[in-house]
């Protein structure tokens, strides 16, 4: 997938090669892996396990998933793919609602860009005057009021 172009830097650029070597050690590790799995011994656990409904449960479900699992394999998924002609409007409904998605961030971003650089140019509370409070200002008049009070440390 060419991700290796966007490690930038030479320290980005070694956790990488380390990253690709782990993963190809693994990826060989599991090639080498061609014995079956081995299946459980349902026999050994149902003497082990009390709760014979838990147990079944166990079972149940193991075999479900089992099979679907196995079902899921066997299906031609490359062909499924090529023959898929239909439903590409939902695709491009998605499309269209992650740039929704991506502008409303963005708006966000923005707004909290603004709303830190407003934080920044306000003075700390120990200057502010109680004399130049507007009528619409009483809750935090009466904040500036109690902080010292409650938080005497900061002022």
């Amino acid at each position: 997938h060419a991700l290796q172009e966007y490690a930038l830097g030479e320290t980005n650029q070694e956790e990488f090669r380390l990253l690709r070597a782990r993963d190809s050690a693994v990826s060989s590790l599991v090639a080498a892996q061609s014995a079956a799995p081995k299946t459980i011994d349902w026999a050994s656990w149902e003497s082990r396990i009390s709760n014979k409904e838990t147990l079944q449960c166990l079972k149940d479900f193991h075999a479900q998933q089992t099979a679907l699992l196995d079902a899921v394999l066997k299906e031609d998924h490359h062909n499924a793919v090529k023959e898929q002609k239909a439903g590409w409007e939902l695709f491009d409904d998605a499309v269209g609602s992650c740039e929704k998605s991506v502008e409303k961030s963005q708006q966000i971003l923005r707004n909290g860009a603004r709303a830190l650089w407003i934080s920044f140019q306000n003075p700390p509370v120990s200057l502010l005057s109680q004399s130049e409070w507007l009528d619409a200002d009483q809750y935090w008049q009466a904040f500036v009021e109690k902080h010292h009070f409650y938080h005497n440390h900061i002022a």
